[in-house]
């Protein structure tokens, strides 16, 4: 996953260091726009239905900014069947996010410039899914738990339904995936 943004005019620029572990999302400033680029995934790799999975070198990038009004801005895959309303996997990452912070969502404008297949078993939803939840968090300012808890896993699987594409499209690599009493995940070397 990779990160860039602008902070809120009274916060002054932005500081990448703070993005160099990629799944300790947030920070204490708001920002008036980020960009967040995840990568597809394949899942339910050999008998690892709902629990393996990896990612691919194939990315959708997400660009979200503070806007007079709600705009989706789509190019590339799906362009023409995804949906541009709150409807849309992306805005409904963002209002988890959002939510997570205690925080109404403000009108934004959301541009995706997508090259993972839609509909086609990459990890399009999952892509979508995380690169909202990510944004949101960064736009909001908003910090999650991390060690012990993978609180942002948690709140992507919530929505997709289980952690095999989520889990590679936040922390990358091959992951293994399963649950007791929260969705837990490991990097499997190969």
């Amino acid at each position: 996953m990779e990160l860039s943004g602008n902070f809120r005019k009274s916060s002054g620029s932005f500081d990448k260091d703070v993005w160099k572990v990629p799944h300790a999302v947030g920070s204490p400033r708001e920002r008036d726009s980020v960009t967040v680029r995840v990568p597809g995934t394949s899942a339910n790799l050999g008998c690892g239905f709902d629990c393996i999975g990896m990612a691919l070198d194939i990315w959708n990038e997400l660009t979200v900014e503070r806007a007079p009004r709600f705009e989706i801005l789509i190019e590339g895959e799906g362009e023409a069947v995804l949906p541009r309303d709150e409807s849309n996997l992306v805005c409904k990452g963002v209002q988890v996010a959002f939510d997570a912070a205690g925080v109404k969502v403000p009108p934004l404008r959301y541009i995706m410039k997508n090259a993972v297949p839609f509909a086609r078993g990459l990890g399009s939803s999952s892509a979508a899914i995380v690169s909202g939840i990510v944004a949101g968090l960064i736009l909001c300012g908003h910090e999650l738990p991390v060690e012990g808890e993978e609180a942002l896993l948690q709140l992507a699987a919530e929505i997709e339904g289980h952690p095999d594409n989520v889990a590679p499209a936040v922390y990358g690599g091959l992951q293994i995936g399963c649950y007791s009493e929260r969705w837990h995940t490991e990097r499997v070397r190969v």
